[in-house]
């Protein structure tokens, strides 16, 4: 869970919005002059490593990452009530021999009222088309998972009233055949996920800026992304999990809020286990208002 600490600031009140997949409700502060509204959409799941001993053995796919959107407006200018819907993490894959793809994220919503039909009551939206998961693992290299794309005014008009801000979100690498995923770059606020392993190599880490991330080692979990808040908020993707020679694969980590999981590790033995992909992070909604 997200720290709002890191948001605050005098005269200001702070709501941050995090179950994914439930509407929730925002209530305008008395005395509210400027609302500042962060809208980041959900992470898709990644791949489960494949199981098997058949070469070459590609890793499995992190999930993509989700868009975020930010809205400034004169607090007169919006309703009393706001209702709030975060997207839901896409959940991983299974591993196996075949492995199964992870499933996409979600769009975050921010509207006048508790539905998404219409982009004249869509005061904010992450994006457009959703984050997509990640492949499982195969003897080709499963399709790289793509961020959430960018936000367009048409999906929320009511926007054109403030000043508003759109990011695409971050897509995962292709994993390499005969090796594992390579490191993927971020875009400011999340991360894609992972790749997983190979049955002779580790997986490796999602997104990498302003942290050293070691590759996982072989039967190795990934770990879960984690949340950096210096020298600027970066929510990572969870990291691929190892690869077995002998033993489990290691399960890709899950995400963190808005962030790919990882992608599950291959095993080069059909007697155990490859890895499940980690769950895409929820998306969420953070209204920060200057009284």
């Amino acid at each position: 869970m997200l720290d709002l600490s890191y948001f605050k600031t005098q005269n200001s009140d702070v709501q941050g919005f995090f179950s994914g997949g439930t509407w929730q409700t925002w209530i305008k502060p008395r005395g509210a002059k400027l609302v500042n509204i962060m809208c980041v959409g959900s992470g898709g799941g990644g791949g489960g490593g494949f199981q098997s001993i058949t070469t070459p053995r590609s890793g499995a796919s992190g999930g993509g990452s989700g868009a975020a959107a930010r809205l400034t407006i004169n607090a007169n200018l919006l309703p009393d009530i706001l209702y709030i819907l975060p997207g839901m993490g896409g959940a991983g894959g299974l591993g196996g021999d075949p492995a199964t793809a992870g499933s996409p994220g979600q769009n975050s919503f921010v509207t006048l009222i508790p539905s998404t039909a219409s982009s004249s009551t869509i005061v904010l939206r992450s994006g457009t088309t959703v984050a997509s998961a990640g492949g499982g693992g195969s003897t080709v290299a499963p399709a790289a998972a793509q961020g959430e794309t960018i936000n367009v005014v048409a999906n929320n008009i009511f926007a054109n009233l403030g000043i508003f801000t759109y990011q695409g979100g971050v897509g995962a690498n292709t994993p390499n055949i005969g090796a594992s995923a390579s490191t993927t770059p971020a875009n400011f606020i999340v991360g894609a996920g992972g790749g997983g392993g190979i049955g002779t190599a580790g997986g490796v880490a999602g997104l990498a800026t302003f942290l050293v991330i070691p590759t996982i080692p072989l039967n190795t979990d990934g770990q879960n992304g984690p949340i950096v808040y210096n020298p600027t908020l970066l929510l990572y993707g969870g990291r691929g999990g190892g690869g077995a020679v002998t033993g489990n694969g290691g399960n890709g980590g899950n995400g963190a809020p808005g962030a790919g999981g990882g992608g599950g590790g291959a095993s080069a033995n059909t007697g155990v286990n490859a890895g499940n992909g980690g769950r895409g992070g929820n998306g969420f909604i953070i209204i920060t208002t200057s009284l």
